[in-house]
């Protein structure tokens, strides 16, 4: 079995709509507080200039827009690839400067794939369907070791591949 090839837009679109509302909303909440509450309360000459002063406060938001944007990515994928959700999520929340996403990213399963037989779940690794008994990624007879369908001959042992063991 081969891991299917994913893009960047099926990547985006696992993100739950509830972590693109949270993110927008607290996009707006900073821009308000940033440009209107905070420079009410402080002199004028504390803040950079207006112009720069609003590039600053949208960049710093779109920066905890993507943060919780990537929350709602680590929920819903931890769990796609057979993982505790809510254990990578609280870690990737809880752990400071981003080591915690840097955790999960190097640390996360592989994808799990459907058995072509019954579509129950299997690991990329897995050479039968633990429900059905399914043979998903095929063996040599003569050595048992995976090969790919399109094999003629197992790359391993030198012997045909559709000939039976002697």
């Amino acid at each position: 079995m081969t891991e299917p090839k994913l893009t960047f837009r099926s990547e985006v679109e696992l993100i739950p709509r509830l972590a693109w509302v949270i993110a927008a909303v607290t996009w707006v909440l900073m821009q308000v507080v940033l440009i209107v509450v905070i420079p009410n309360h402080l002199h004028p000459k504390d803040l950079p200039p207006m112009p720069l002063w609003s590039i600053l406060t949208a960049l710093m938001g779109v920066i905890v827009a993507v943060v919780i944007l990537m929350v709602g990515y680590v929920n819903v994928d931890s769990r796609r690839r057979g993982m505790n959700p809510l254990l990578w999520t609280l870690l990737v929340i809880f752990v400071p400067k981003a080591l915690g996403f840097i955790a999960y990213f190097l640390l996360r399963k592989p994808l799990m794939l459907p058995c072509p037989k019954c579509a129950t779940p299997v690991g990329a690794d897995f050479r039968y369907c633990p429900k059905c008994g399914y043979a998903v990624s095929p063996m040599c007879s003569h050595c048992g070791r995976s090969i790919q369908q399109d094999h003629v001959c197992c790359p391993y042992c030198g012997k045909s591949v559709a000939a039976p063991p002697s």
